[in-house]
């Protein structure tokens, strides 16, 4: 480990972050299992789940108006606020008898999260320290791809032998440790660039800033399509490991953990590679790497090469995920930081609902092998599209 490992793993501060997301992220993991577990207790309809998923992400749209407090107000009482408010969300889920009450408790977790979520992004070089940013965004990533491995594991075997009840306890818990804290770690204020200027000008100013820098808005315009032509194959990753490939249950477990592996490697990856490599180039071989492996999955013959494909499609998206976070926060003014993540993350949402049903029809027309197929190509070509728009915008 290199002096530069050693001055973020001695940063308080970080350190009090990243456990306090670490442990958040394993939460929110085990309570979307029990989440899932409730409604179909309650409902037995399969749509009845696709609505609390929608319903958890249609708060995203309020994403530009939540970046704008995240650049006007104090950023840790936001934090704060959004974890604490969390906790007691999540808690009414305990008491939740019907639909309607758990969609409303769904949206309102979700506009927590909106909140939350360019907040914390924003905040974070104010943290960390220029040279380190490489390293902690991808310690950060790499936690949550571990998280995400881990909890639905973790909330299955607490729905099991303690109750569902349970795993919303431990959802809350663990948004309090975040909460306590955050509280003691230390944010520098937003450097506001005009004083006295009203909401509407800073959600406009937002905008124009973006609209007259090519690599931010590259940045986020390329995160909106790949999270777009990547997500279309969650639909298809049942049906790949079952139908096309006969593996069962286990194989779609093996099938999404090695996945959500490949994506771990990918981020230990960038901890090693840190700020000795040019991150734009490695934004793009991340990108292009995604498309041949979810290509190469489509095309596999068998079981085995296509799990090898995921692993490779998990790392390259690993790394695009740490470069994108660390390219934005180098480049855009801290002023605008919470402007900028807010509309990556709308960005997201919308992205993650457009996927969502347009895989799932792909999936029924055409299959598993040609939405990953389709998926890759579609990948490649976001690509390109952006790599033509970065080399068009700087002739001009």
């Amino acid at each position: 480990m290199d002096s530069t490992n050693d001055a973020l793993l001695k940063n308080a501060r970080f350190l009090r972050l990243w456990i306090g997301q670490g442990t958040s992220f394993l939460g929110d993991a085990v309570s979307m299992v029990a989440l899932v577990v409730l409604v179909v207790q309650i409902t037995g309809s399969a749509s009845a789940v696709g609505g609390a998923l929608i319903a958890r992400l249609l708060p995203t749209l309020a994403s530009p108006f939540a970046g704008v407090l995240a650049d006007r107000l104090d950023r840790r009482l936001v934090l704060v606020a959004s974890d604490l408010v969390r906790a007691v969300l999540v808690l009414g889920l305990i008491f939740a008898r019907d639909l309607t009450t758990i969609y409303v408790l769904i949206f309102l977790m979700g506009l927590a999260r909106t909140f939350f979520n360019p907040t914390v992004r924003a905040a974070f070089p104010g943290v960390v320290g220029g040279g380190d940013l490489t390293r902690a965004n991808a310690l950060i990533g790499g936690t949550f791809s571990v998280s995400e491995t881990a909890g639905p594991a973790l909330g299955g075997l607490l729905i099991a032998t303690v109750g569902v009840e349970a795993a919303f306890v431990v959802d809350s818990a663990t948004y309090l440790v975040s909460a306590a804290l955050l509280s003691l770690t230390p944010l520098p204020r937003p450097q506001r660039e005009e004083e006295g200027t009203g909401f509407g000008e800073d959600l406009r100013a937002g905008f124009t800033y973006l609209a007259g820098e090519r690599v931010p808005l590259a940045i986020v315009v390329g995160a909106f399509l790949t999270v777009l032509t990547v997500n279309i194959t969650i639909p298809a990753e049942v049906f790949l490991a079952k139908e096309t490939f006969d593996a069962g249950d286990a194989g779609y477990g093996l099938l999404v953990g090695l996945y959500g592996g490949g994506m771990v490697l990918g981020s230990v990856l960038m901890v090693a590679l840190g700020d000795r490599v040019r991150l734009l180039p490695l934004y793009f071989a991340g990108v292009f790497a995604t498309a041949l492996a979810l290509a190469g999955t489509g095309l596999s013959p068998t079981f085995a090469l296509a799990l090898g494909a995921l692993v490779v499609a998990g790392v390259a998206n690993g790394t695009e995920n740490v470069t994108t976070d660390t390219i934005l926060q180098k480049r855009v003014p801290d002023a605008l930081l919470g402007r900028v993540f807010s509309v990556r993350f709308l960005g997201f949402g919308v992205g993650e609902a457009f996927a969502y049903g347009v895989g799932g029809a792909i999936v029924d027309a055409s299959g598993a092998r040609f939405t990953y197929l389709l998926a890759g190509a579609a990948t490649a070509l976001a690509g390109l599209v952006i790599l033509v728009f970065l080399a068009v915008a700087s002739d001009s």
